[in-house]
Protein backbone atom coordinates (compact mmCIF):
# COMPACT_ATOMS: atom_id res chain seq x y z
CA UNK A 1 0.00 0.00 0.00
CA UNK A 2 2.83 2.29 1.29
CA UNK A 3 4.68 1.19 -2.24
CA UNK A 4 1.60 2.09 -4.58
CA UNK A 5 0.90 5.72 -2.74
CA UNK A 6 4.25 6.75 -3.43
CA UNK A 7 3.63 6.02 -7.17
CA UNK A 8 0.18 7.68 -7.07
CA UNK A 9 2.00 10.67 -5.88
CA UNK A 10 5.26 10.41 -7.80
CA UNK A 11 3.63 10.45 -11.22
CA UNK A 12 2.07 13.99 -11.02
CA UNK A 13 5.45 15.48 -9.30
CA UNK A 14 7.44 13.58 -12.04
CA UNK A 15 5.16 15.21 -14.51
CA UNK A 16 5.09 18.95 -13.47
CA UNK A 17 9.23 18.37 -13.18
CA UNK A 18 8.72 17.61 -16.98
CA UNK A 19 6.90 20.64 -17.77
CA UNK A 20 8.99 22.88 -15.65
CA UNK A 21 12.36 21.50 -17.87
CA UNK A 22 10.52 21.49 -20.86
CA UNK A 23 9.98 25.19 -20.16
CA UNK A 24 13.28 25.81 -18.87
CA UNK A 25 14.04 24.28 -22.52
CA UNK A 26 11.67 26.29 -24.81
CA UNK A 27 13.59 29.77 -22.79
CA UNK A 28 16.76 28.32 -23.87
CA UNK A 29 16.08 27.65 -27.19
CA UNK A 30 14.32 31.29 -27.52
CA UNK A 31 16.46 32.81 -25.88
CA UNK A 32 19.64 31.25 -28.50
CA UNK A 33 17.07 32.23 -31.32
CA UNK A 34 17.51 35.67 -30.15
CA UNK A 35 20.73 35.74 -30.17
CA UNK A 36 21.17 34.41 -33.54
CA UNK A 37 19.12 36.56 -34.72
CA UNK A 38 20.90 39.55 -33.41
CA UNK A 39 24.12 38.14 -34.36
CA UNK A 40 22.56 37.64 -37.86
CA UNK A 41 21.54 40.95 -38.45
CA UNK A 42 24.92 42.63 -37.06
CA UNK A 43 26.55 40.46 -39.70
CA UNK A 44 24.39 41.43 -42.27
CA UNK A 45 24.65 45.14 -41.07
CA UNK A 46 28.57 44.77 -41.18
CA UNK A 47 28.10 42.92 -44.80
CA UNK A 48 26.16 46.04 -46.43
CA UNK A 49 29.49 48.58 -47.64
CA UNK A 50 28.86 51.54 -49.51
CA UNK A 51 32.00 51.98 -52.28
CA UNK A 52 32.41 55.48 -53.64
CA UNK A 53 33.55 54.47 -57.13
CA UNK A 54 33.66 57.77 -58.81
CA UNK A 55 32.86 61.33 -57.01
CA UNK A 56 33.81 63.32 -59.46
CA UNK A 57 32.01 65.77 -61.54
CA UNK A 58 32.11 66.74 -65.26
CA UNK A 59 35.45 68.30 -64.77
CA UNK A 60 38.22 66.03 -65.80
CA UNK A 61 39.78 65.71 -62.36
CA UNK A 62 42.40 62.56 -62.52
CA UNK A 63 41.32 61.54 -58.72
CA UNK A 64 38.13 61.70 -59.05
CA UNK A 65 36.09 59.17 -61.50
CA UNK A 66 32.49 59.85 -63.25
CA UNK A 67 29.68 60.13 -60.44
CA UNK A 68 29.62 56.13 -59.70
CA UNK A 69 28.56 54.21 -56.33
CA UNK A 70 28.43 51.05 -55.07
CA UNK A 71 26.06 49.56 -52.85
CA UNK A 72 27.21 46.08 -52.02
CA UNK A 73 25.29 43.69 -49.73
CA UNK A 74 26.64 40.24 -49.03
CA UNK A 75 27.94 39.01 -52.23
CA UNK A 76 26.20 40.71 -54.43
CA UNK A 77 26.76 44.33 -55.90
CA UNK A 78 24.32 47.03 -57.36
CA UNK A 79 25.17 50.09 -58.73
CA UNK A 80 24.08 53.67 -59.40
CA UNK A 81 25.47 55.76 -62.15
CA UNK A 82 27.91 54.98 -64.57
CA UNK A 83 30.34 57.76 -65.11
CA UNK A 84 33.32 57.78 -66.78
CA UNK A 85 35.90 54.98 -65.63
CA UNK A 86 33.13 53.33 -63.84
CA UNK A 87 34.45 49.76 -64.57
CA UNK A 88 38.19 50.05 -63.84
CA UNK A 89 37.39 52.03 -60.21
CA UNK A 90 34.94 48.90 -59.53
CA UNK A 91 38.11 46.49 -60.36
CA UNK A 92 40.04 48.84 -58.32
CA UNK A 93 37.93 48.60 -55.28
CA UNK A 94 37.98 44.46 -56.08
CA UNK A 95 41.69 44.66 -55.97
CA UNK A 96 41.81 46.66 -52.66
CA UNK A 97 39.51 44.30 -50.88
CA UNK A 98 35.67 44.43 -52.40
CA UNK A 99 36.30 41.66 -54.51
CA UNK A 100 32.50 41.49 -55.20
CA UNK A 101 32.86 44.34 -57.40
CA UNK A 102 34.90 42.64 -59.80
CA UNK A 103 34.00 43.59 -63.45
CA UNK A 104 32.00 40.34 -63.84
CA UNK A 105 30.10 40.82 -60.40
CA UNK A 106 28.04 44.19 -61.86
CA UNK A 107 24.73 42.64 -62.87
CA UNK A 108 22.26 45.47 -61.41
CA UNK A 109 22.55 48.93 -61.89
CA UNK A 110 20.56 51.90 -61.46
CA UNK A 111 20.74 55.39 -62.94
CA UNK A 112 20.07 58.60 -61.63
CA UNK A 113 19.23 60.92 -64.86
CA UNK A 114 20.77 61.19 -68.70
CA UNK A 115 23.16 63.96 -67.90
CA UNK A 116 26.85 62.95 -69.94
CA UNK A 117 29.04 62.60 -66.63
CA UNK A 118 26.38 60.06 -65.17
CA UNK A 119 26.23 57.60 -68.19
CA UNK A 120 29.69 57.90 -70.38
CA UNK A 121 30.75 54.62 -69.00
CA UNK A 122 27.49 52.92 -69.98
CA UNK A 123 29.33 51.16 -73.18
CA UNK A 124 32.28 49.89 -70.91
CA UNK A 125 29.90 49.11 -68.13
CA UNK A 126 27.57 47.13 -71.21
CA UNK A 127 30.74 45.53 -73.27
CA UNK A 128 33.83 45.29 -70.65
CA UNK A 129 32.06 43.01 -68.17
CA UNK A 130 30.31 40.60 -71.00
CA UNK A 131 34.13 40.43 -72.86
CA UNK A 132 35.19 39.46 -69.25
CA UNK A 133 32.81 37.09 -68.83
CA UNK A 134 29.43 38.47 -67.54
CA UNK A 135 25.70 37.17 -68.46
CA UNK A 136 23.60 39.33 -68.12
CA UNK A 137 22.74 43.09 -67.28
CA UNK A 138 19.70 44.76 -65.39
CA UNK A 139 19.71 48.54 -65.57
CA UNK A 140 16.79 50.54 -64.37
CA UNK A 141 16.19 54.48 -64.43
CA UNK A 142 14.30 57.25 -65.83
CA UNK A 143 12.58 57.82 -69.53
CA UNK A 144 14.85 57.41 -71.90
CA UNK A 145 17.34 55.01 -70.69
CA UNK A 146 15.50 51.71 -72.90
CA UNK A 147 16.28 53.98 -76.17
CA UNK A 148 20.35 54.75 -74.87
CA UNK A 149 20.52 51.06 -74.37
CA UNK A 150 19.09 50.97 -78.16
CA UNK A 151 21.47 53.23 -79.20
CA UNK A 152 24.90 51.89 -77.35
CA UNK A 153 24.27 48.20 -78.95
CA UNK A 154 23.48 49.82 -82.07
CA UNK A 155 26.80 51.75 -81.96
CA UNK A 156 28.77 48.52 -80.95
CA UNK A 157 27.05 46.43 -83.00
CA UNK A 158 30.07 45.13 -85.28
CA UNK A 159 32.09 44.56 -82.03
CA UNK A 160 29.43 42.44 -80.92
CA UNK A 161 28.87 40.41 -83.67
CA UNK A 162 32.22 39.53 -84.59
CA UNK A 163 32.88 38.22 -80.60
CA UNK A 164 30.02 36.36 -80.91
CA UNK A 165 29.93 34.81 -84.71
CA UNK A 166 33.22 35.14 -84.81
CA UNK A 167 36.53 32.53 -83.23
CA UNK A 168 36.01 34.28 -79.50
CA UNK A 169 32.71 32.39 -79.59
CA UNK A 170 31.38 34.80 -77.27
CA UNK A 171 27.63 34.16 -75.63
CA UNK A 172 24.79 36.27 -76.50
CA UNK A 173 24.83 40.13 -74.93
CA UNK A 174 22.05 40.24 -72.75
CA UNK A 175 21.38 43.69 -71.69
CA UNK A 176 17.94 44.04 -70.37
CA UNK A 177 17.05 48.42 -69.44
CA UNK A 178 14.05 49.57 -67.65
CA UNK A 179 12.12 52.89 -67.72
CA UNK A 180 10.72 53.11 -64.26
CA UNK A 181 8.72 55.24 -62.21
CA UNK A 182 8.92 56.42 -58.50
CA UNK A 183 8.32 53.37 -56.43
CA UNK A 184 9.17 50.74 -55.64
CA UNK A 185 11.29 49.41 -58.82
CA UNK A 186 13.50 46.48 -57.57
CA UNK A 187 13.40 44.31 -54.73
CA UNK A 188 15.04 40.61 -53.87
CA UNK A 189 16.20 38.68 -50.59
CA UNK A 190 19.29 41.25 -50.07
CA UNK A 191 17.52 44.87 -50.80
CA UNK A 192 14.59 47.03 -51.70
CA UNK A 193 15.26 49.74 -53.93
CA UNK A 194 13.36 52.51 -54.56
CA UNK A 195 13.13 55.27 -56.47
CA UNK A 196 12.10 59.48 -56.10
CA UNK A 197 11.83 62.49 -58.01
CA UNK A 198 14.16 65.11 -57.57
CA UNK A 199 14.49 68.47 -59.20
CA UNK A 200 17.18 68.67 -61.51
CA UNK A 201 17.27 71.96 -64.06
CA UNK A 202 15.45 71.53 -66.97
CA UNK A 203 15.67 67.46 -66.69
CA UNK A 204 11.94 66.15 -67.35
CA UNK A 205 13.06 63.24 -64.67
CA UNK A 206 15.68 63.19 -62.50
CA UNK A 207 16.12 60.55 -59.57
CA UNK A 208 17.19 59.89 -56.31
CA UNK A 209 17.25 56.37 -54.57
CA UNK A 210 16.62 55.01 -50.95
CA UNK A 211 18.50 50.70 -50.65
CA UNK A 212 17.35 48.60 -47.34
CA UNK A 213 19.23 46.40 -46.78
CA UNK A 214 18.82 44.11 -43.83
CA UNK A 215 21.03 46.03 -41.54
CA UNK A 216 21.35 50.05 -43.24
CA UNK A 217 19.10 52.27 -45.31
CA UNK A 218 20.94 54.65 -47.87
CA UNK A 219 19.75 57.19 -49.38
CA UNK A 220 21.72 58.82 -53.11
CA UNK A 221 20.48 62.47 -54.16
CA UNK A 222 21.87 61.87 -57.50
CA UNK A 223 22.05 65.70 -59.19
CA UNK A 224 19.73 67.89 -57.83
CA UNK A 225 18.48 71.14 -55.83
CA UNK A 226 17.10 70.92 -52.62
CA UNK A 227 14.32 68.47 -52.18
CA UNK A 228 11.76 67.72 -50.01
CA UNK A 229 11.71 64.14 -51.22
CA UNK A 230 15.17 63.93 -50.25
CA UNK A 231 13.92 64.76 -47.05
CA UNK A 232 11.07 62.61 -46.73
CA UNK A 233 12.78 59.35 -48.25
CA UNK A 234 15.65 60.15 -45.78
CA UNK A 235 13.77 60.04 -42.13
CA UNK A 236 15.20 58.11 -40.86
CA UNK A 237 18.23 57.05 -42.62
CA UNK A 238 21.65 55.27 -41.94
CA UNK A 239 23.42 57.15 -45.07
CA UNK A 240 23.25 60.34 -46.78
CA UNK A 241 25.12 60.72 -50.09
CA UNK A 242 24.62 64.03 -51.48
CA UNK A 243 25.78 66.25 -54.21
CA UNK A 244 26.99 69.74 -53.52
CA UNK A 245 28.53 73.05 -54.26
CA UNK A 246 30.39 75.88 -52.71
CA UNK A 247 28.45 79.24 -53.19
CA UNK A 248 32.71 80.72 -54.03
CA UNK A 249 32.98 78.11 -57.10
CA UNK A 250 31.75 80.01 -60.46
CA UNK A 251 31.42 78.19 -63.78
CA UNK A 252 31.89 79.37 -67.50
CA UNK A 253 28.34 80.13 -68.25
CA UNK A 254 26.14 83.35 -68.83
CA UNK A 255 24.08 83.48 -65.54
CA UNK A 256 26.02 80.31 -63.57
CA UNK A 257 24.06 81.73 -60.29
CA UNK A 258 20.54 81.39 -61.91
CA UNK A 259 21.87 77.57 -63.40
CA UNK A 260 23.61 76.27 -59.66
CA UNK A 261 20.30 77.31 -57.68
CA UNK A 262 18.06 75.15 -60.28
CA UNK A 263 20.26 72.23 -60.61
CA UNK A 264 21.92 71.75 -57.86
CA UNK A 265 22.51 72.12 -53.40
CA UNK A 266 24.95 74.42 -51.92
CA UNK A 267 26.80 73.93 -48.99
CA UNK A 268 24.50 75.88 -46.74
CA UNK A 269 21.69 74.32 -48.29
CA UNK A 270 22.95 70.70 -47.94
CA UNK A 271 23.51 71.07 -43.80
CA UNK A 272 20.08 72.61 -43.46
CA UNK A 273 18.86 69.21 -45.59
CA UNK A 274 21.22 67.29 -43.24
CA UNK A 275 19.60 69.18 -39.74
CA UNK A 276 16.19 67.92 -40.81
CA UNK A 277 17.25 64.41 -41.71
CA UNK A 278 19.88 63.70 -39.09
CA UNK A 279 21.32 60.93 -40.99
CA UNK A 280 24.30 58.39 -39.28
CA UNK A 281 26.04 59.41 -41.75
CA UNK A 282 26.22 62.32 -44.53
CA UNK A 283 28.77 61.24 -47.55
CA UNK A 284 29.53 64.28 -49.95
CA UNK A 285 30.48 63.52 -52.90
CA UNK A 286 29.84 65.50 -56.67
CA UNK A 287 31.67 68.61 -55.57
CA UNK A 288 31.25 71.60 -57.74
CA UNK A 289 33.98 73.44 -56.38
CA UNK A 290 36.69 75.71 -58.50
CA UNK A 291 36.68 79.04 -57.47
CA UNK A 292 38.42 82.33 -59.34
CA UNK A 293 41.78 80.91 -58.17
CA UNK A 294 41.64 77.18 -58.92
CA UNK A 295 40.20 74.53 -56.97
CA UNK A 296 38.43 74.87 -53.69
CA UNK A 297 40.03 72.72 -50.90
CA UNK A 298 38.08 70.10 -49.38
CA UNK A 299 38.23 71.24 -45.79
CA UNK A 300 36.94 74.30 -46.74
CA UNK A 301 32.86 72.67 -48.11
CA UNK A 302 33.36 70.88 -45.28
CA UNK A 303 33.70 74.10 -43.35
CA UNK A 304 30.94 75.45 -44.99
CA UNK A 305 29.06 72.76 -44.22
CA UNK A 306 29.66 72.46 -40.83
CA UNK A 307 28.67 76.57 -40.22
CA UNK A 308 25.51 75.08 -39.33
CA UNK A 309 25.44 70.94 -39.21
CA UNK A 310 27.52 69.34 -36.56
CA UNK A 311 26.71 65.26 -37.32
CA UNK A 312 28.50 63.35 -38.80
CA UNK A 313 29.87 64.42 -42.60
CA UNK A 314 32.94 63.30 -44.44
CA UNK A 315 34.00 64.78 -47.99
CA UNK A 316 34.12 61.29 -50.08
CA UNK A 317 36.74 60.57 -52.10
CA UNK A 318 37.06 57.15 -54.98
CA UNK A 319 37.41 53.99 -53.94
CA UNK A 320 36.26 54.68 -50.37
CA UNK A 321 34.22 52.18 -48.44
CA UNK A 322 31.71 52.98 -45.88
Amino acid sequence: MQKQRYRRIGWPAIAALLIVAFAATLGSVAARQSQSKAQIQSAEKAQTKVVLLGTGTPRPYPDRSGPATAIVVGERAYLVDFGPGVVRRASAAAEKGTPELASTNLKIAFLTHLHSDHTAGYPDLILTPWVMGRTELDVYGPEGLEEMTKHVLEAWWQDIEIRTKGLEQRHALVVRAHDVKPGVVYKDERVTVTVFRVPHGQWPEAFGYRFDTPGKSIVISGDTSPSEEIVAHCQPCDVLIHEVYSPESVLLMPDYKTYRAKYHTSTSELAEIANRTKPGMLVVYHMSGRGPNGRIPDEQMLREIQKTYHGKVVIGHDLEVY
